[in-house]
């Protein structure tokens, strides 16, 4: 049997805000909820697993036996994180994450006022989500779990990227993460990103604001990772199918979210479709006999292919010519690879952004 995979991500109910998944959240099963057979079809196999992300495009916190699945997993030797909308993260439910262990934790935030944030997910609550994470930082214990904001950027709030990262320290965050807006299911998340095919006037003007934005987080001990505002194709995404799987609420394995969802999207700019590919289906199938599918091999290998080509061009070209600059090696690298598969060719994910 091939290795297993080293991250796992167990979706569970979708977010109570617009995002991408709407749809599939109005026909989904048992409201979106993870049922207890899929979890329990996953937990054999926990002892194999490096980390697993409670994060499926929705709420984790709606998920009832989460603070359980924590404990499992943590048992198991698993890092354990989850990505929430922070309004459920209520005072009792932190504390039972983190007497469990769980690692991380990262709160979207999209408005560093109540007026901007409350603006973008309506009928939401600043002050609450400001104190739910506050007190995350307040009983958490060396630093753990790590807290973070997902701050994605959109045209009506890339004002606030200093102040968002202001907000991060005043609550004792430890990181913010600049994301974009870059899933798109037919309407759902269109025109809202602030990226560009190509560098333009605006990219560079977003460019700089963020740039004073990371010195500031330096300044105030808060760390930073930034999306970019032009496409740069990489060999792999950060999702890497070669060594993670996502296993959707209703028990389908694929390699990741995007792939796990499938449907219209919008590709900078361009309508193009998003094709859904699953491996099987968790608990008739064996969670390991998929990873050694033929459909899940064929991502892995061809990810690694792209990766192996990309390094050893580069390498042999600082090697043997020393007067290409580093974008024209790089370019090399890139053409040096096989096509990535179908839909990782029209995914933001895979160009950095």
């Amino acid at each position: 049997m091939a290795t297993p995979a080293s991250r796992i991500r167990a979706g569970v109910q979708p977010s109570l805000y617009h995002v991408p998944w709407k749809d599939f959240r109005a026909e989904a099963k048992h409201g979106g909820i993870m049922q207890p057979e899929v979890w329990d079809a996953i937990r054999p196999h926990l002892h194999q697993v490096k980390s697993v992300d409670f994060t499926g495009g929705g709420e984790p916190l709606l998920q009832p036996l989460l603070t359980q699945w924590v404990e499992d997993a943590k048992l198991a030797g698993c890092e354990t994180g989850i990505l929430t909308n922070g309004l459920l993260l209520t005072a009792n439910i932190a504390e039972r994450l983190v007497s469990k262990g769980l690692d991380w934790i990262c709160v979207s935030m999209e408005g560093a006022d109540a007026v901007e944030y409350e603006r973008v997910r309506i009928g939401s609550n600043f002050e609450k989500e400001c104190q739910n994470l506050a007190h995350v930082a307040k009983i958490r214990s060396h630093g753990i779990p790590k807290t973070m904001i997902n701050f994605t950027m959109m045209s009506g709030n890339v004002h606030q990227l200093e102040a968002i990262v202001r907000l991060a320290a005043d609550l004792g965050v430890d990181q913010v993460n600049f994301k974009q807006c870059e899933v798109i299911r037919g309407e759902h998340g269109k025109g809202f990103g602030v990226f560009d095919k190509e560098e333009t006037p605006e990219t560079k003007r977003l460019e700089k604001t963020l740039s004073k934005a990371k010195k500031l987080a330096r300044s105030l001990g808060v760390q930073t990772t930034v999306s970019s505002f032009v496409p740069a194709q990489r060999p792999v995404c950060e999702q890497d199918p070669r060594d993670s799987m996502f296993v959707r609420y209703d028990g389908s394995v694929a390699p990741c979210i995007s792939l796990a969802n499938g449907g219209v999207t919008t590709f900078l700019g361009e309508e193009v479709p998003m094709p859904s590919v699953c491996f099987g289906k968790l608990p008739k199938d064996d969670l390991m006999k998929l990873w050694d599918s033929r459909t899940c091999r064929f991502y892995r290998e061809r990810f690694d292919q792209r990766v192996r080509a990309y390094e050893e061009t580069f390498l042999q070209g600082l090697i043997g010519d020393s007067m290409r600059t580093p974008q024209r090696l790089q370019e090399a690298a890139l053409k040096s690879m096989e096509e990535a598969p179908e839909g990782c060719r029209v995914c933001h994910f895979l160009y950095g952004i």
